[in-house]
């Protein structure tokens, strides 16, 4: 069995890299640690600067591309951890004055969270983790569906996963 470390970093096909490079720098909040046009095609490396040299990387394809299914087999989202609840109630407030499209919000258990989506319809989520004493009483603490209180207009989990079927 191979036995990793952790998973590095993510690549992520997008349409504009610039466009893109707004988003996830402007808005999230990443470093842009390099820029690089490889054999015709243009990719960036970005980080959060917890610990890599980049986590994320970002290839552009076509500007006519298709958006990605929802019913498609691939990646369902990936995740960006926060370092508190308020900074979490934070960031959800900087995406919304932003005009960032809000999927849902949820309590998972382990986690809350609020999910969105980049500018090429990538679903990206921000949490952060609960202490035990608000999930250790769940019959499944990965399973939660409330909404989160401070987002009661949005969303839940459940109207997002009923647009699956």
């Amino acid at each position: 069995m191979i036995a990793t470390s952790r998973i590095g970093h993510l690549v992520v096909k997008v349409r504009d890299l610039d466009r893109s490079l707004d988003f996830y720098v402007g808005k999230l909040g990443l470093t842009l640690m390099n820029r690089s046009d490889m054999g015709g095609v243009h990719v960036a490396f970005l980080a959060s600067g917890a610990r890599d040299h980049h986590e994320l990387g970002l290839v552009q394809i076509a500007p006519d591309a298709p958006d990605p299914s929802p019913a498609a087999v691939g990646m369902a989202h990936f995740a960006f951890r926060m370092n508190s609840h308020e900074e979490l109630q934070a960031a959800y407030q900087e995406l919304k004055d932003a005009g960032v499209p809000i999927s849902f919000t949820v309590n998972h258990g382990v986690s809350d969270s609020v999910y969105f989506t980049d500018p090429d319809g990538n679903e990206l989520e921000i949490y952060a983790d609960n202490p035990p004493e608000r999930f250790e009483h769940l019959p499944d603490a990965y399973s939660g569906t409330d909404k989160l209180e401070f987002a009661p207009q949005d969303n839940s989990i459940m109207d997002a996963l009923a647009g699956l079927k």
